[in-house]
């Protein structure tokens, strides 16, 4: 799913899934990504940052360097504020790329998680839905229920933390999605007879081999 609305989630059809292995059978249910509210604060400093320096070059330093040329001033005032722009919007846009980087894959057999760090620090693990115990919504202060965001925590037999994803857009909602996925995946774990097809037939080669290393015994 290209967009989501984080008020409204839907099914991802077809999420770009990196540790895709085997996807025939496997059902897409969605695709989880970060709430916004997470990376406003970032554009919020990179803008008022901008607007202060902007301030303090044009406004305060002529009149505090009043014995120099203004144009001068001017001329080393816009270079100045030139190279802070372009670094701040360096900044703003590495911490788009890592934010926005951040991802949850879920298909009716596993949850892959995406986890980005920094600009070139990328994690990608998976979790089998047969290995999941518990799925943990938590929304925690008031910004939390009023924009309806939260942490999503997946929970194991082993007890590991390593699946928990900040700024999750309605956290309870996608909770119920995966837990339905589980269920399901049960489900069809105890219904589906292909294991003991595929015992019956591993099953089979062996007795013909055995078979054909009796006939050479016998010749």
């Amino acid at each position: 799913m290209s967009t989501m609305d984080p008020q409204t989630p839907s099914a991802a059809p077809t999420p770009n899934n990196p540790l895709a292995v085997g996807e025939a059978g496997k059902q897409a249910i969605c695709e989880i990504k970060r709430h916004p509210i997470g990376i406003i604060g970032i554009y919020a400093m990179a803008g008022f940052l901008l607007v202060f320096l902007a301030v303090l070059i044009f406004g305060v330093a002529p009149s505090v360097f009043s014995g120099s040329s203004h144009s001068q001033i001017m001329s080393v005032g816009m270079v100045v504020f030139l190279i802070a722009a372009i670094l701040v919007a360096a900044f703003s846009l590495i911490a788009h790329v890592v934010y926005w980087g951040n991802r949850w894959i879920v298909n009716s057999t596993s949850i892959t998680q995406v986890t980005r760090s920094s600009l070139f620090d990328k994690q990608t693990s998976q979790l089998s839905l047969g290995d999941l115990e518990d799925i943990t919504a938590e929304q925690d202060g008031p910004l939390a229920q009023m924009f309806h965001f939260g942490t999503l925590s997946a929970e194991t037999a082993a007890a590991t933390d390593k699946f928990t994803f900040l700024y999750c857009p309605d956290p309870t909602v996608y909770a119920k999605k995966i837990l339905a996925a589980r269920e399901d995946f049960e489900q069809h774990r105890r219904t589906d007879p292909q294991p003991t097809a595929h015992r019956a037939s591993a099953r089979s080669i062996v007795d013909v081999g055995i078979t054909a290393v009796e006939s050479l015994d016998n010749k």
